[in-house]
């Protein structure tokens, strides 16, 4: 079996050296971001405003379940590409067998928990009655298949930790476009409604975890040791689980607070209406378009600056940093252009006609309209955010993610009482502002703090 051979980014132009990097990133981004509008405009158009605020409501608690997923993912990911690195294939194998005995049993726990807890969920997120049942079928039937994120993400972790970003590339791509499909036989054709939405995304997600276990199973042979005696240690390791852990949970943390934070707005939101939450729904969906798309940016500039940390090139670090800025700002600004200037052809373009459908059109434009051009601040924020991660400053990221949190707690129902929804858009730009100041300033102290001790 070919597997990819690692990048070395401490080579060549530094522009074209990260952008490169970049690429893979984007286009995953890119395919997860179309599934969730396709999604959003399938619920939209051919069910109708109720469905669309169902789907958006659970959005919070699903990216509650794949921060879990995705740490966990990470964690095995970047212990596999340090042995793989090392030569240690054995230890590689380990982590392989390690993470499947530990984490699928714990995604069996979660789903069986998120499942009996979801009466709970709906009642704390105050779900409208009349989207009570859509809500509450959509978020089951998402719960029931954890196991198959689980599956798909630790075995995408491992591919990508032995050099192999394209297997998991294309596995992404044929879920997605799978996901669309049946979405749209199961709702168009067979008329399941938000049911076939989710029994649509179970499904594709089980076909891609399997796909990506049996890409799992190759490498793992593949990389079993030549001589018997280095054929030693048994599935389980502890000190292998010790230290995935301790590579995932920083980053699990991370999206577990910003969807905590997520969930208290968005259970504020939902005494606003249907229309209300339908508006917000598709607006909240392009928005995370944007954030994604800069994340993706963000992560392949902590690896940038990783390595030529690493590698002490401490000029071409820097020099990452300012082109990934670069980048983030002229994307920014593209975006906000665009959203407020065809914002309204966007949101109709997902809106069911007829009903309230000028109701969830202002409604999403509102959100618009005060968060989007904010972008310009965001995007400072996510670069400084991949750069404290490319430095090892963890803990400095983390306190800043925090800070986000506890603004959107601590304002979101002062600012709903004062100023209404408009309130309730403005906490978004104001856990930026903080949260930037914090990333920013905390960036600038750690990296002249590497800097003396390097000399």
């Amino acid at each position: 079996m070919r597997l990819s051979l690692p990048t070395d980014l401490t080579k060549g132009p530094p522009f074209s050296t990260l952008v490169l990097y970049a690429v893979p990133m984007l286009i995953s981004m890119f395919f997860q971001q179309a599934y969730n509008l396709v999604d959003g405009w399938i619920a939209g158009t051919h069910i109708g405003a109720v469905a669309l605020g169902a789907v958006g409501t659970c959005y919070p608690v699903t990216v509650f379940y794949l921060a879990i997923a995705s740490g966990l993912s990470l964690g095995t990911s970047i212990f596999c590409s340090t042995e793989y690195g090392a030569k240690r294939n054995r230890r590689v194998q380990q982590a392989v067998t390690t993470s499947l005995v530990s984490f699928l049993p714990l995604s069996l726990l979660l789903s069986g928990a998120g499942v009996a807890l979801t009466p709970a969920i709906l009642r704390w997120l105050a779900v409208p009655a009349e989207a009570l049942s859509a809500t509450g079928d959509y978020l089951i039937l998402y719960t029931a298949g954890l196991p198959f994120l689980f599956l798909y993400n630790l075995s995408t972790g491992v591919l990508t930790g032995v050099g192999d970003s394209k297997t998991p590339l294309i596995f992404l791509i044929v879920s997605s476009l799978c996901n669309i499909v049946l979405d749209l036989i199961f709702v168009q054709a067979l008329s399941w409604g938000v049911r076939g939405l989710a029994l649509a995304t179970l499904l594709s997600q089980a076909a891609a975890s399997l796909l990506a276990l049996a890409s799992v199973r190759r490498v793992y042979r593949y990389l079993r040791p030549a001589r018997p005696e280095e054929r030693t240690g048994g599935v389980f390791s502890g000190a292998v689980l010790g230290d995935i852990l301790r590579l995932g949970i920083p980053s699990m943390l991370q999206h577990m607070f910003m969807s905590t934070g997520q969930l208290f707005l968005q259970n504020i939101i939902n005494g606003y209406g249907m229309a209300v939450m339908a508006g917000y729904s598709v607006a909240f969906r392009m928005n995370g378009l944007v954030i994604n798309s800069l994340m993706a940016l963000s992560n392949a500039l902590s690896g940038f600056i990783a390595q030529n940390m690493g590698a002490s090139e401490h000029g071409r670090a820097d020099r990452g940093v300012r082109i990934a800025l670069g980048l983030a700002l002229l994307f920014s600004l593209a975006v906000v252009c665009v959203f407020l200037l065809g914002g309204r052809g966007i949101l109709e373009f997902f809106v069911k006609d007829g009903g309230d459908k000028a109701a969830v059109v202002e409604a999403g434009l509102g959100f618009l309209r005060v968060v989007s051009p904010f972008y310009l601040l965001v995007c400072v924020k996510i670069t400084s955010d991949g750069a404290l991660r490319g430095i090892g400053a963890m803990t400095p990221f983390m306190a800043a993610t925090m800070s986000d949190v506890v603004v959107r707690i601590a304002c979101g129902s002062y600012f709903s009482r004062r100023w209404g929804i408009t309130g309730v858009w403005a906490v978004w730009p104001l856990a930026w502002l903080v949260g930037t100041t914090m990333s920013v300033g905390f960036y600038l102290f750690f990296r002249r703090k590497k800097l003396a001790r390097a000399r």
